[in-house]
């Protein structure tokens, strides 16, 4: 996107989405807040090109620490990582996975891998946007710290480490002012950080208030060891370092569009193949023919045994909830208990299963070991019959609980 082109960004803001516009290299101005949450009900917006930053809910950010410093194996470590943490993204539903560079050594690096939520019918605008980006890269941070700021009525929060964006997690708090909930979420956010070798520097807690500098900064006063700075939200800018988030509609738009042009070449090709078609008329059909009448004479021929294998083996499924014992349910759930990681204080609560679906309740200290729990699952030969969904989890005060399901995918008959 050109810097002196003038463009239209949206942007989440502490009620509804926001709409600036200018350009990029010269500065954002406001033109106009609402609240509306969905930005598929957005009208009237400038026939320019669309920016759109997700909001803070619409990601999950998963900071680790690279064992490598080559940025060709970055992309790869990425999808690993989230993958190990539970979290999978369909392959249909375009580019969702980014991560961004905040460090590197000779040996190591430091990423924040950005996992976006598949968008919902109602979350693109009618404009389809040219491009997209994460909500907490939209605001300048000075320096290394924690910014917190309200979205759509909810408070959430970024690190950032040197001015670049490290975690952002959203809340459901929607409290006028910061409160002790909303303390309890950023240290619990920093210790789990730190179970993977992550620290962040505190050197800066700046409250973007929906109210400015007549915002309070409420429980975090003093609470992260600095004295929180209160102001308004900066404006957003485009980053010099783009997103390559792309969800799949906008994809298929643009590939659809390759498609018309390389319609309007091939088709003048075409033309030209037609008529060298026509020199074949003389072609001998009648050879055509005899081989297919032999192919359907041979195909006739083994039709019986076809249909008598065919129906040996729907009888054999059926018994095999007898006959076949992984998939009697005591030793379904043998295997997944096998999977448990040996650290993290994980236990199993509830479990319905049969020979084709594989329910599982269970709790754990942290959220760590649940994402090793489900690639251990994955990778146990004796439940690859399974197809299992990622884990759904909730934290509560006393640990966290999960859910994992899993079923034997149906074949359409």
């Amino acid at each position: 996107m050109s810097k002196k082109a003038e463009i239209t960004a949206l942007v989440p803001g502490a009620s509804g989405w926001e709409i600036w516009q200018g350009q990029p290299s010269a500065g954002l101005t406001r033109r106009e807040s609402s609240d509306v949450t969905h930005a598929g009900e957005i009208l009237n917006l400038p026939n320019l090109d669309v920016v759109l930053f997700f909001p803070v809910k619409d990601a999950t950010v998963l900071p680790f620490r690279a064992a490598s410093a080559d940025e060709s194996l970055f992309a790869d470590l990425a999808q690993m990582h989230c993958e190990r943490m539970g979290i999978r993204t369909d392959p249909d539903a375009g580019k969702l996975i980014d991560s961004f560079v905040l460090e590197t050594s000779t040996d190591s690096a430091v990423l924040a891998t950005v996992a976006l939520r598949a968008p919902q019918p109602g979350d693109m605008p009618t404009r389809s946007p040219k491009e997209f980006d994460y909500s907490p890269r939209a605001f300048a941070f000075p320096a290394s710290g924690i910014a917190v700021w309200k979205e759509f009525g909810h408070w959430v929060f970024a690190f950032y480490q040197n001015g670049k964006m490290l975690y952002a997690q959203s809340t459901s708090n929607d409290a006028e002012n910061p409160n002790d909930a909303l303390l309890r979420d950023i240290k619990l956010a920093l210790v789990q950080l730190s179970f993977q070798n992550i620290a962040i520097s505190t050197d800066e807690v700046r409250i973007w208030h929906p109210a400015g500098d007549l915002g309070e900064a409420g429980s975090l006063t003093e609470a992260l060891g600095v004295t929180a700075i209160v102001t308004r939200r900066p404006d957003p800018a485009i980053s010099a370092i783009p997103s390559k988030l792309l969800p799949a509609d906008v994809q298929a738009l643009r590939r659809i569009a390759a498609q018309r042009m390389q319609i309007k070449i091939i088709a003048s090709v075409a033309a030209i193949a037609v008529l060298s078609l026509i020199g074949w008329a003389g072609w001998d059909l009648s050879k055509l023919k005899k081989k297919t009448d032999d192919a359907s004479a041979a195909a006739a021929e083994v039709q019986p045994q076809i249909e008598e294998y065919t129906k040996h083996k729907d009888k054999w499924n059926e018994l095999g909830p007898v006959v076949d014992s992984q998939q009697w349910p005591v030793e379904i759930l043998f295997n997944i208990a096998k999977s448990i990681p040996p650290v993290g204080g994980m236990r199993l609560k509830e479990a319905r299963i049969n020979n084709m679906e594989v329910d599982v309740k269970g709790s754990s200290q942290d959220s760590i070991p649940i994402g090793t729990f489900a690639v251990n699952i994955e990778r146990n030969e004796a439940l690859q019959r399974f197809k299992f969904d990622s884990p759904q989890r909730n934290n509560s005060s006393k640990g966290w609980e999960f859910t994992l399901k899993g079923e034997v995918p149906q074949i359409p008959k």
